[in-house]
């Protein structure tokens, strides 16, 4: 359990809201219909698993759960965050971020205009800024590569801001933790962010989430700043992180804080009036949604909601532009802070090529004229040629409720794991999991090191 300085450091809205993992458990343990998770729009994330202890008394349990109950750093304690690209300064050159420590503070920059998209921010990552013990280690990150999807979000913003139809499209920024949280805020000001993070730090966790929350902190004020000029109808861009899925195996040196993504259902959406979802990639590499979002982006389609796959590296720096400031972020160690300019990535490459986008996504109408094929400079951009298609993965037909996407569990095993009980108050650290688990945990009975 908690400490006294970690109770006392619990601000109320957490003791108030609910994580949509937590809403989901508690519906299906009250048996209470699949109409209530309906109306919210929202894929409930609760596991078909039971807490369960073998003979050798080790308990299988929900990674999140347990380090609510014994800490963010259960088992760990002895462990710290390691960050690949912290920065001193957030991405207006202050050190407000710091502001943003707390959770409250944090959330509230990221809030939607709109209250329609509310129901989908899962604040469960901010929520983790609750204990102290890893406030005092988490720290603002910026790198390259988060950069270079700012810069690819401003092209994306070009495009928003002259069509017609932007304020119905809902936009699904699929990337790596930190490079999605970049590209949401070089929207920020035409679109409306939604955090989908449904997972704790670990220092040993599969999931980097850690990066994630730094590049939260990074961008909090300017999103913040931006949140004014947001239109009220503008589009929603869900921020997910797409190594929710990492490859995990049984190693001694890893904690499963996977996670399944929670979005909106296709009901929902056609409710909202949202007709177009684009689906926001790395690369051309990806040629599928990612597997606990299959069910979703098909029922969308069958619901007559178009569906595109964008990918970001289709959006390049002009060549004829002006130079812009050096990025001072490094891969290797502390950025030294400052302000970074981003050039435009702009479609093809080029101001000349954006009116390219909305031939190849016609799901776009603009607001202006654009030039005719015959008169834009030749492109070997083909655009969109996906549509999502029902295939078995390991989420297929994991549902409750008789409705797709309705009560969806996680696979056994997933997100979870194993705890034993021993005679230590202290955690007793990380040992070999068994087949088909991820690694266990030392119980630790008299609560957990701050």
């Amino acid at each position: 359990m908690m400490n006294k300085n970690e109770q006392e450091a619990t601000p109320s809205w957490w003791k108030e809201m609910l994580t949509r993992r937590e809403a989901g458990g508690r519906i299906a343990k009250l048996g209470v219909t699949a109409f209530l998770i309906a109306s919210a729009g929202i894929t409930a994330g609760c596991d078909a698993d039971e807490e369960m202890e073998d003979e050798g008394g080790e308990t299988s349990r929900d990674a999140i759960e347990l380090q609510k109950e014994q800490g963010w750093n259960v088992g760990s304690a002895d462990r710290r965050l390691v960050y690949k690209n912290r920065t001193a300064a957030d991405s207006r050159g202050s050190m407000d971020w710091s502001t943003y420590l707390d959770p409250t503070m944090l959330l509230k920059a990221y809030q939607p205009k709109n209250s329609a998209w509310q129901p989908y921010v899962v604040p469960t990552l901010v929520q983790s800024l609750s204990q102290q013990s890893l406030r005092g280690q988490v720290q603002p990150v910026h790198s390259k590569a988060m950069s270079e999807a700012y810069s690819r979000g401003l092209g994306m913003r070009e495009i928003l801001s002259n069509s017609r139809n932007s304020g119905s499209t809902m936009i699904v920024a699929d990337l790596p933790g930190p490079e999605a949280v970049a590209y949401a805020a070089a929207l920020a000001d035409v679109a409306d962010p939604v955090m989908t993070f449904d997972n704790w730090p670990h220092p040993q966790g599969v999931v980097g989430s850690h990066e994630t929350l730094g590049a939260l902190l990074y961008y909090a004020g300017e999103i913040s700043d931006k949140a004014a000029e947001r239109p009220a109808d503008a589009p929603a861009v869900l921020i997910l992180d797409s190594n929710r899925l990492a490859p995990y195996s049984d190693a001694d040196n890893q904690f499963d804080n996977r996670y399944v993504a929670k979005v909106p259902t296709a009901d929902r959406l056609s409710a909202m009036k949202v007709t177009t979802v684009l689906y926001a990639v790395p690369d051309q590499s990806r040629t599928v949604e990612l597997d606990d979002i299959n069910a979703d982006f098909t029922a969308y389609k069958d619901r007559g909601i178009n569906v595109a796959m964008v990918a970001l590296t289709d959006f390049q720096p002009d060549p004829n532009a002006a130079p812009t400031t050096v990025d001072s972020s490094n891969t290797a160690g502390a950025n030294t802070g400052g302000i970074v300019q981003h050039a435009t990535y702009f479609y093809g490459g080029g101001a000349m090529f954006a009116p390219w986008f909305f031939y190849h996504y016609p799901i776009f109408v603009p607001s202006s004229s654009i030039p005719g094929r015959s008169r834009l400079p030749a492109t070997s951009l083909r655009g969109n040629t996906y549509a999502p298609t029902t295939r078995p993965t390991m989420f297929s037909s994991r549902t409750t409720g008789g409705a797709g996407g309705i009560g969806r569990t996680r696979p056994s095993g997933f997100g979870k794991v194993s705890t034993r009980t021993g005679s230590s108050v202290r955690s007793t650290g990380t040992r070999s999991g068994r087949s088909g688990r991820s690694g266990s945990f030392g119980r630790n009975r008299g609560g957990y090191s701050s």
